[in-house]
């Protein structure tokens, strides 16, 4: 990692400031309850990115909706576990403690900047309502912060930009705008939801560089939620893999990549192109992901798993420590032993 004196002064292996237990997210539909998140559980370390990985409706999104306090009630239900926070639970926070904690200690960068960013608000005036809410700055010293901010993360002609509307720019420069107003008032913890999604390459290598950098220098801790195992390897230091609302392997980067045990997760790291592989068409994981009225008693990908036993079906498999920080939810782990 790189960076100055903040992120050197950290201790990685004992600072941890998100703490989540447990955490269940429930939706009231019309056809009953959906488990979106169902008791997961990760931690992220000052100065350390964990990145959240799974297909779509895996429930990465809303298990960052639930860390910020954004999931509407109703339709959400908070239906159990703890987002420890500086040893307090956010989940026992009142919304006007939660507007104080959001921006200013715990921001997000969200999915679309065109529909997160207020259309009839220039650029500046949305970075500057957030340091004089939270940090108390005049107007005029808000201002001037803001265009540091659009210097920092590298906005051409920033006095000039700071006026600016969200039309009046491109994509990966409105994104650019989103990473200034979520660092603005430097919070501890940053979650960055599919923050390169729709930009081109060139855009990503770009926003991935600055989010990198910006680590480094304000040591701060950064949750990534992806789908781009690309975007996991070059940038995370922990991952955590979801499948239908629950985690069903955690590890550090490396060993996931080397050593995966799920076999869902093994299907994803099967399922990348590959440049060096001789190969006729990409693999694919076989099956749909379970619907609220389908989702299985047991293992949830069960019956995509070409590994599955009856215990599979009817079991749900614990969260199982394989060392080294590595866990994994399958009773046919470790896998390299079922295969041999």
């Amino acid at each position: 990692m790189t960076g100055g004196s903040t992120a050197g002064a950290v201790n990685p292996a004992t600072d941890v400031v998100l703490d989540v237990r447990d955490l269940a997210t429930h939706f009231r539909t019309e056809r009953g309850f959906f488990r979106a998140v169902d008791g997961v559980s990760f931690s992220v370390e000052r100065g350390r990115t964990l990145a959240v990985v799974g297909e779509s409706g895996c429930g990465k999104s809303v298990t960052s909706l639930s860390i910020m306090g954004l999931v509407p009630e109703p339709p959400g239900i908070r239906a159990g576990g703890q987002i420890l926070f500086e040893g307090e639970d956010l989940l026992t926070k009142t919304r006007a403690e939660m507007e104080e904690i959001r921006g200013a200690k715990i921001a997000m960068i969200f999915q679309e900047p065109m529909t997160s960013l207020n259309p009839v608000y220039r650029v500046g005036d949305q970075i500057v309502e957030g340091l004089i809410k939270h940090r108390g700055l005049s107007a005029k010293a808000a201002r001037a912060h803001a265009i540091e901010m659009l210097r920092l993360v590298r906005i051409p002609s920033p006095e000039t930009r700071v006026d600016a509307f969200p039309h009046e720019m491109s994509g990966g420069m409105r994104q650019r705008v989103m990473i200034a107003i979520a660092l603005a008032c430097e919070p501890q913890v940053l979650i960055a939801d599919e923050p390169t999604t729709a930009l081109d390459v060139t855009i990503q290598a770009q926003i991935l560089d600055l989010m990198r950098d910006l680590k480094g220098r304000l040591g701060t801790a950064i949750i990534l939620i992806t789908h781009d195992l690309g975007v996991v390897a070059e940038m995370a230091d922990d991952v955590v893999v979801m499948y239908a609302g629950k985690v069903v392997e955690r590890a550090p980067v490396a060993a996931l990549f080397d050593d995966a045990q799920h076999p869902y997760t093994l299907g994803l790291l099967g399922s990348v192109p590959r440049l060096d592989a001789d190969q006729d068409r990409l693999q694919t994981i076989e099956g749909m992901v379970p619907t609220p009225e389908t989702m299985p008693v047991g293992c949830r990908f069960a019956p995509r798993c070409t590994l599955a036993t009856d215990r599979c079906l009817n079991e749900m498999p614990p969260l199982r420590d394989l060392g080294a920080g590595h866990q994994v939810a399958c009773w046919k782990a470790p896998i390299d032993e079922v295969a041999a």
